[in-house]
């Protein structure tokens, strides 16, 4: 009504209209495995924190637009190339303030950080609760052993996600076991290949 452009397009329609233009396209929240308990993968059970590495991904249209992402080499919302040990930083984890799920690249709190010099990067992912935070600095904080950590929540984060989360033994074992971890730093070629062929085929292409 105010003549503001404003897409219109529910979220599988930007899909299938990238897919129409050649571009494999998806998105993907760690959360929404709470239920399942992870993908079944060739060497078990296995719940993928990031996404699908060098992937393009759509985010949420909050102001009148898609922001369309390729993701880093661990399917995070980040610039390649970042991922190196003692080297990085700051690292972040949260929710979707954390990924920057509604503005462009550029936009996001880490993109903020890295324009001030810092090497910075984001673990958050949209839905993410407490226990998903957790197991994110778990698996690729902890490997890096970055400066400092900003671990950013909101009070859904610490009621009713972790409530949800702990539905999940995989999950739970991050809180219960202190050497629990399932290596994803290293994995992400598996991880690519269990959510292309068990996630995305089953959302999206069917």
């Amino acid at each position: 009504k105010l003549s503001i452009p404003f897409d219109t397009r529910a979220p599988k329609e930007v899909l299938k209209d990238l897919n129409s233009l050649g571009i494999e396209a998806s998105y993907f929240n760690p959360s929404m495995l709470i239920k399942s308990n992870g993908l079944q993968s060739s060497n078990g059970r296995i719940y993928p924190l990031g996404g699908i590495s060098n992937f393009t991904t759509i985010l949420s249209n909050e102001s009148g637009y898609y922001p369309i992402i390729e993701t880093d080499e661990h399917g995070f919302n980040n610039p390649k190339g970042f991922y190196e040990k003692n080297k990085v930083d700051i690292m972040l984890t949260g929710d979707s303030f954390t990924e920057g799920k509604s503005v462009h690249s550029n936009e996001t709190i880490g993109a903020v950080l890295r324009q001030w010099d810092f090497n910075a990067i984001s673990v958050g992912k949209a839905g993410n609760g407490s226990l998903l935070e957790l197991a994110a600095l778990k698996e690729y904080a902890e490997p890096l052993q970055p400066k400092i950590v900003l671990w950013l929540y909101y009070r859904g984060d610490i009621v009713s996600d972790l409530r949800s989360e702990f539905g999940s033994t995989i999950l739970r074992n991050y809180l219960t076991d202190f050497d629990f971890t399932q290596n994803l730093i290293s994995r992400q070629a598996e991880i690519d290949k269990v959510l292309k062929n068990n996630w995305i085929k089953e959302k999206f292409q069917n």
